[in-house]
């Protein structure tokens, strides 16, 4: 992992998304890029001076920002960005400008709180993302270390497409990988699909040298199953996809929403060819 980016609005979980970010940068040795975008439309902003004091307004925040955080950063200096547009398009440009690996954003989740445009924004993030996005609520635990990672098994045939991109991270932050076996059916040959979907994931992490375990979850509700495994193993992430059963999606399913939206500790989307790290 080479590029981090992260967006920014100056709200709380904004912040704890940049905390977030910083422990992620000195894990992996990455750069650290952040993002602001002035979502105005033109009517909202008619007037040059106004446009004007809010970029000024953000750059001040950001050199203040730079200024409390610089220090904690081990892979060099905190750079940032100004964009015009929607958010979550400008987001999207930013990462292939900076060719970043990983985008950062902050959501409302469970708590419904709201202030400035990162947690209204943070599904359509994921949706348009080039690359893989980690979401995180303002009261999560920003500066947990990840030492191990929840993988949700199903029966789709997608279901293992995130296994690439997961494996290479686990590798980058010296995690492990919860394999989940997700079994919310009774019938045979989809048990068994699962299952041996579950050991073709650990097989490619033992190639890799990523430590697994695979743990078969029997639920009547996929999300949370999975949200009560994640606790009950204590792991920091959750990694998942973006929409599984409508590769050619670029609409966040509702399961991937449901876990973004509740999950307590951060979750890691991917969409099906996000895989480099």
């Amino acid at each position: 992992m080479k590029q981090i980016l992260t967006a920014i609005d100056f709200s709380p979980e904004s912040i704890c998304s940049l905390e977030f970010s910083i422990g992620l940068a000195n894990r992996t040795g990455a750069g650290l890029t952040l993002v602001w975008v002035d979502h105005q439309t033109e009517r909202e902003s008619i007037y040059e001076t106004v446009k004007n004091e809010l970029r000024n307004e953000a750059r001040e925040q950001f050199e203040e920002l730079v200024g409390r955080y610089g220090k904690k950063i081990h892979t060099g200096r905190i750079f940032y960005k100004l964009r015009k547009g929607k958010v979550y398009q400008e987001v999207s440009r930013q990462a292939i400008l900076s060719e970043a690996d990983i985008i950062v954003a902050g959501t409302h989740g469970v708590s419904g709180y709201e202030e400035g445009w990162i947690g209204s924004n943070a599904y359509r993030i994921v949706s348009h993302s080039p690359c893989p996005v980690i979401t995180l609520r303002h009261d999560a635990d920003a500066e947990r270390r990840i030492d191990s990672i929840v993988m949700p098994v199903d029966s789709t045939l997608e279901t293992l497409h995130k296994l690439p991109f997961t494996l290479e991270f686990a590798k980058s932050v010296e995690a492990m990988v919860h394999i989940a076996a997700m079994m919310t059916v009774s019938t045979k040959s989809l048990r068994t699909k699962i299952e041996n979907y579950s050991r073709k994931a650990a097989g490619e992490a033992r190639k890799m040298g990523v430590e697994t375990v695979i743990s078969v979850v029997e639920t009547d509700n996929l999300v949370k199953g999975l949200l009560d495994y994640t606790s009950n193993v204590g792991a920091q992430l959750i990694s998942i996809m973006t929409e599984q059963g409508n590769a050619g999606s670029n609409i966040i399913g509702p399961f991937a929403r449901q876990v973004v939206n509740d999950s307590p500790v951060p979750v890691l989307s991917i969409q099906p060819g996000q895989l480099k790290v």
